[in-house]
């Protein structure tokens, strides 16, 4: 009679839409550093101790002050307004970024540093994590200086490991430098750099991505005072002239790159300066079977000190849309509709926060609506894979061809969402990893304190414990199993609570059976 009944629900039940706010922000940040006289410049978001929750580093000084560098620790998904880490030492340091180069589960803080007193080059930092603890003084030094404003993790080689790589020179006074690769041997970073580009540039912005899809990872430069470049990845090595360059020259100071228009191939969205004589506007470039255009197909209508170029599905409609700052301005965000975006921007936030923006990242601190996921793919002898998502939470294992991988047999990209493996598969790859629907918004800034904007968006659906995006009688099979023990929990936990109460357990299934006989609906539970 219960499988009757049952079957019934399944069948008649009731559906209710998945829904998102388009704008999932409070137009003023719900967090506030307590240091704000720093000039932070670059964030970065990852685990750093190791405890599940994502953690915020902040690299300071700019082209302003000799200042340290900054990590704030989460402590169960409440992120305090004071840092827990600071480095020993202090440098005029452009962006960071964080990677488990030595694959020990723990990832590493590498720091760009722009210039030395008197305006001269300086050396690049990594700060070594030893187990859940980022050392305060760095251990990785190389032994000549450049200017670098920002680096990135990639792996260069496709051998499984995360190299590093530094767009190098000084726009302002022309000082034209080589951009490089450190490659990682074996878990070792080389301190002299592997691959330097033949050409000379005053380069800003840095980023590995497979432009042309064919499973290795191209290097792309945004240069300030020329037009922005990509080195194609040949497989055995990285062409060190430009395979690809922007026709169109502007003073470009950040890019990101994304499948836009849903073809497979990543576009470019870039952010232009007006500082010294750009057109200072957002821009959006196709790619055209492995190459971006030559002319943009959008482009915002303000202009300005544009500095960061962001691409984030944040109102989770499966496409990608842009995220934009400026120096002495606001955070924009343009919705991405199948493809079209208006000029102006959807949300800003409010210009009582005016601020020299640097940099804005992703990640959901509290994990309230973080899922695990796995991708599976027809490897085709590639050793590069993209996750159907960006600004992932974390990989929790990789699997080739029915066997899992060790830890250092593959490396990944939490921005970009791909995992680089050391081995070729033959058959199939199945990638295992976490993702939330509420990602959080941090942004650095030059003049104040670093933001972050919490998500709005609740990320599931109060009794949806099977993750449909729908309530019907599949979610009571569901808990009924989990509740047995003979199913596994619901992704994320709290999905399972359809009466508000916090916890899972008879009175949700209750709760269920009752709404699809025309009770009260599912409620979520205010369970921070």
């Amino acid at each position: 009679m219960k499988n009757t009944i049952l079957s019934t629900w399944i069948v008649l039940s009731c559906m209710a839409s998945l829904s998102y706010s388009q704008t999932p922000f409070n137009i003023v940040p719900d967090w506030l550093s307590v240091e704000d006289s720093y000039y932070g410049t670059g964030c970065g978001i990852d685990d750093i101790n190791g405890d599940g929750y994502p953690d915020l580093a902040v690299s300071n000084g700019n082209d302003m002050l000799q200042a340290p560098n900054l990590a704030y620790i989460n402590s169960g998904g409440n992120m305090p307004n004071t840092a827990g880490w600071v480095s020993s030492n202090s440098l005029y340091s452009g962006h960071c970024e964080l990677g488990d180069y030595d694959s020990d589960g723990f990832p590493e803080l590498a720091v760009a540093n722009y210039i030395a007193p008197g305006w001269g080059p300086e050396l690049l930092n990594l700060y070594e994590n030893i187990n859940g603890v980022l050392e305060s003084s760095p251990s990785w030094v190389p032994p000549d200086s450049v200017h670098s404003f920002r680096l990135t993790w990639g792996d260069a080689d496709s051998d499984g490991d995360l190299d590093l790589a530094a767009a190098t020179g000084e726009p302002y006074y022309s000082s034209l430098e080589s951009n490089l690769i450190f490659y990682n041997q074996d878990g070792i970073l080389q301190t002299e750099p592997g691959w330097a580009s033949a050409d000379s540039d005053g380069c800003l912005d840095v980023h590995w991505v497979d432009i042309d899809l064919d499973g290795d990872l191209d290097l792309a430069f945004c240069e300030s005072i020329g037009p922005i470049k990509i080195y194609f990845n040949y497989g055995d090595s990285i062409g060190t002239n430009p395979g690809w360059q922007l026709s169109e020259s502007d003073n470009y100071n950040s890019m990101d790159f994304g499948d836009i228009d849903g073809d497979g191939y990543p576009d470019m969205a870039v952010a232009a300066n007006t500082q010294s004589g750009g057109t200072g506007r957002f821009k959006l470039f196709h790619n055209s079977s492995g190459i971006p255009d030559n002319q943009p197909f959008w482009q915002s209508a303000s202009t300005g000190y544009g500095s960061e170029a962001a691409l984030s599905d944040l109102d989770n409609d499966g496409d990608l849309d842009l995220i934009c700052g400026r120096w002495w301005g606001l955070i924009d965000i343009y919705l991405n509709n199948n493809g079209a975006f208006n000029s102006q921007p959807d949300w800003s936030s409010s210009s009582e926060y005016n601020s020299v923006v640097e940099n804005i990242v992703f990640g959901d601190f509290n994990r309230r609506a973080e899922r695990r996921r796995s991708a599976r793919y027809d490897a085709s002898g590639k050793r590069l894979y993209y996750l159907p998502v960006r600004q992932i939470a974390g990989i929790d294992s990789v699997m080739a061809d029915g066997a899992i991988l060790e830890i250092g047999q593959y490396c990944w990209s939490l921005w970009d969402g791909w995992v680089s493996m050391g081995i070729t598969p033959l058959d199939s790859v199945r990638i295992f990893y976490r993702y939330s629907r509420s990602r959080d918004m941090a942004v650095s800034n030059w003049d104040r304190e670093t933001y972050i904007f919490y998500n709005t968006t609740v990320g599931y659906i109060a009794g949806d414990a099977n993750d449909s995006g729908t309530l019907n009688g599949l979610d009571v099979v569901y808990l009924v199993a989990y509740l047995k023990g003979e199913g596994p929990a619901p992704e994320p936990w709290l999905s399972g609570d359809s009466n508000g109460s916090c916890d899972i357990n008879g009175l949700d299934v209750i709760f269920l059976v009752n709404y699809f006989k025309g009770g009260p609906e599912p409620v979520l539970g205010d369970c921070d």
